[in-house]
């Protein structure tokens, strides 16, 4: 066979897929019986049983190498088996170098003892400790102590959302803690292990401060490229790059040390070469080759050895190692190779975006750039065909790349063909060789590296301003693959490389290319005319997704939270869960108030979606939240449409929404501004035939009396409970108006304000009211058709009615 090695890679990655996308595991005992007939079928000399038995061996394989991140077996003195409401006092040593983020840190940190009043516990374990200002001044190997409350690490429940407990286990981490400040973190003991990753953290911390001190403004994207450091990447620059499709060269990867491998080598191989007896003597480059390894290693460290830093080593040194050898090596058995052997000694890896990615756009470059140059074979060599080449390099990435991309980050761009040409010079071979070259100097000659470190930020300087032009050319068009077309994507890049008939490849790329391109045209065009409510489960905030008979989309709020430092909820929850439901566009956008926990998220959606209309009370103050929000629909021209309890009903698809609150006096004027914009939530019925829910924002007990006294018709199926479920809110007696049958509560899970309350539970659950809550159930979708509605999780498609 001529690829033999796809064999086992391929058995591996199904049996992965199994275990990490699906949750299917195989049992253990079977890798024994798969080996023992492998043995068997030996004596029979059968190339086919042996064929299917080999791959059938290497699925087993490597859905068991997964299950035991999956599924551990945690010993009773694990630290994930302390989870407690109470704050306890942990003590550790330091794992890795800490990790910078947009307001404050993460610390990964392998527990050692726990304190509990007087008494202590050995625990063991590694917790990931997320902190939520500054950073400490701890390094890898310090022995540090904090008080927090240990936590299971737990996702939202929503559609399309990056899976952050497999990530989590992947690197065995089963328990997480948040500290308010690095400054809560104390150091016991400097230096109690990992001495050689200290001594790099410590060369690190130096170079960091040393380029910082000489690069000016620059100084942030220069510490990302050179020591790995991206805290002082600002938000606004990193979309920026994200968006002009060169995010990648922020990142220490294989291209940074493919780069730094190639100029070790040229600079070894041209010392060796002064010396007429090394000439004479030894292979200068197989020398050269070989002695790159070591600075290369040593640079490995010196950037934190991160897991996609350390693949790409081990990738490089395969490659020197088959050059210094003088083998004749095929490119996709290297690039198989490298990837079988990155899998069987990091199983994980299958689920690393960077791994997938790198892969990919090395795949691509590898097969498409063939095809795309074949047209040009009879230019001669030079500066023309050269430069094609390089075109031609960078369309195979993207095109590889480009439904993945997608798939990951709901967007895709083919401004990178550009940006390629234009940032991979200045910053790779530009600020990269640059900055590393001024690591040693700054030890013996800190002028000089001065001077190459401004040079590299003169060229960061060149390269920000190009990507900021560029960011602003438009994205393709909405477009968020199901894993299907992923899958599909995969599959017409193995038929460009494994069908060796250009009758049967072409016969296999026009029907994998034609379904790629019909499926999501097919997923879009689908209308079931059912009523859908979705309601997301978006952490201790609120959002709701209406699709209407027609298609039409109305979004009511977008979800939030009151701590600035936390990451966003429109970008990294509610805008991937709204293009996983196919969503291109937001037909209704609603406020009902302008509290963080329900607007922020909406400033991500109007950046993202286009909006037909904007809805709002007309009684949501002046706050910054809000003034941003009405400045970005100004600019895109979108109407504004104020609803209170005077506006007649409106009918949109045949369902009737009937505005309820607020009232022309306003319900809360007269009580604290806090309380006042809650009781100005905008509140309305929205109903279909025999189906109908309430909408409730955040009202409390002096709206809902208002409501009864009004004598409006407030009877609903279904109802949203005001105010996740406060006790100030949910009276009995409007309870006993509305008489719903289901009630939906959202509320992050273990929120500090102890929400939904106790007493709203119990007067609910006296009513006999079905209870469905975001924190306990994930994103709720209700459908609703002409015989009734049913009540559907989406976090495990759970059906409840």
């Amino acid at each position: 066979m001529k690829r033999p090695i796809f064999i086992p890679l391929a058995g591996m990655i199904v049996g992965m897929a199994a275990a990490g996308s699906f949750g299917y595991y195989l049992p253990a005992y079977l890798l024994y019986i798969l080996f023992a007939l492998l043995i068997a079928v030996l004596f029979i000399r059968s190339k086919q049983l042996f064929g299917a038995l080999f791959f059938l061996f290497f699925v087993a394989w490597g859905n068991l190498s997964l299950k035991q991140y999956l599924l551990p077996e945690l010993h009773a003195q694990h630290i994930a088996n302390q989870v407690s409401a109470e704050k306890i006092i942990l003590e550790g040593v330091v794992a890795k170098r800490p990790e910078a983020t947009v307001a404050g840190s993460r610390i990964y940190i392998d527990t050692e003892r726990i304190y509990k009043g007087r008494s202590s516990q050995a625990v063991t374990g590694r917790i990931l400790v997320n902190v939520g200002e500054g950073s400490p001044s701890c390094m890898t190997g310090d022995r540090v102590r904090l008080l927090a409350r240990i936590k299971r690490p737990a996702n939202y429940g929503m559609p399309g959302e990056f899976d952050y407990v497999r990530f989590l286990a992947f690197r065995k981490i089963y328990a997480t803690a948040y500290l308010p400040k690095a400054s809560h973190l104390v150091l016991i003991k400097s230096g109690v292990g990992h001495p050689l990753q200290r001594r790099m953290d410590l060369a690190a911390k130096r170079i960091g401060e040393f380029i910082s001190l000489h690069a000016g403004k620059e100084g942030g994207i220069l510490r990302a490229l050179i020591v790995g450091d991206r805290g002082g990447v600002s938000k606004d620059l990193e979309d920026a790059y994200t968006r002009s499709g060169v995010n990648h060269i922020l990142s220490i990867s294989g291209f940074h040390l493919g780069i730094i491998a190639l100029c070790l080598f040229q600079v070894i191989l041209f010392a060796s070469r002064l010396s007429t007896w090394f000439m004479l003597h030894a292979n200068p480059r197989r020398f050269a080759l070989l002695m790159a390894l070591p600075p290369l290693a040593a640079y490995l460290l010196l950037t934190g050895s991160a897991p996609a830093t350390i693949r790409s080593f081990i990738m490089i040194a395969i490659c020197i190692a088959a050059l210094s050898l003088e083998r004749e090596t095929e490119t996709i058995n290297s690039l198989v190779l490298a990837a079988a052997l990155i899998l069987i000694g990091s199983p994980a890896a299958i689920y690393d975006i960077s791994f997938q990615l790198s892969f990919l756009a090395l795949w691509g470059m590898v097969v498409l750039t063939p095809i795309i140059m074949r047209p040009f074979e009879k230019l001669p060599e030079g500066g023309l065909r050269w430069g094609l080449a390089f075109a031609a390099a960078s369309c195979g990435a993207i095109a590889a790349t480009l439904v993945p991309v997608a798939f990951y980050f709901q967007r895709a761009t083919l401004t990178g063909l550009i940006s390629n040409f234009l940032i991979v010079p200045l910053m790779g071979y530009g600020a990269v060789i640059l900055g590393v070259a001024a690591i040693p100097l700054c030890y013996v000659a800190s002028p000089v590296a001065a001077l190459l470190v401004k040079g590299a930020a003169w060229l960061v300087g060149i390269s920000n301003i190009t990507v900021i032009r560029l960011a602003g050319i438009p994205i393709l068009p909405a477009f968020s693959p199901s894993w299907p077309e992923f899958a599909l994507s995969l599959l017409l890049l193995s038929a460009l490389t494994f069908i060796e008939s250009r009758r049967r490849q072409l016969a296999a790329v026009a029907i994998i290319g034609l379904s790629l391109v019909l499926m999501p045209i097919i997923r879009h065009t689908r209308h079931d005319e059912r009523l859908t409510v979705t309601f997301f489960s978006i952490g201790q905030g609120e959002s709701t997704l209406v699709t209407f008979p027609d298609g039409r989309r109305m979004l009511i709020d977008g979800g939030g939270t009151y701590r600035e430092s936390e990451f966003d909820v429109g970008g990294r929850l509610l805008v991937p869960a709204l293009r996983g439901l196919g969503v291109d566009r937001i037909d209704y956008l609603v406020l009902s108030h302008s509290h963080p926990d329900h607007i922020l998220g909406l400033k991500e959606v109007t950046a993202q979606f286009p909006v037909g209309e904007f809805w709002e009370s007309g009684r949501n103050g002046d706050s910054s939240d809000y003034r941003e929000l009405r400045a970005r629909l100004g600019a895109n021209g979108v109407p504004v449409r104020v609803i209170n309890a005077d506006t007649p009903p409106i009918s949109i698809a045949g369902v009737s929404i009937e505005p309820l609150a607020p009232f022309t006096g306003g319900t809360g004027a007269s009580g604290a501004q806090e309380k006042s914009v809650n009781e100005d939530s905008l509140a309305f019925r929205l109903s279909r035939g025999t189906f109908s829910l309430l909408f409730t924002g955040d009202i409390g007990i002096r709206t809902e009396e208002t409501l009864l006294g009004a004598r409006r018709c407030l009877q609903s199926k279904i109802l949203k409970v005001a105010h996740h479920g406060s006790r100030h809110s949910s009276s009995s007696g409007f309870l006993r108006a509305v008489a719903p049958e289901v009630a939906l509560i959202s509320a992050g899970r273990g929120n500090r304000f102890g929400l939904p309350h106790e007493e709203s539970l119990q007067r609910l659950e006296s009513m006999g009211i079905s209870v469905y809550r975001s924190d306990i159930h994930g994103t709720i979708e209700l459908s609703s058709d002409d015989k009734g509605f049913k009540v559907v999780s989406l976090d495990g498609q759970r059906h409840f009615r």
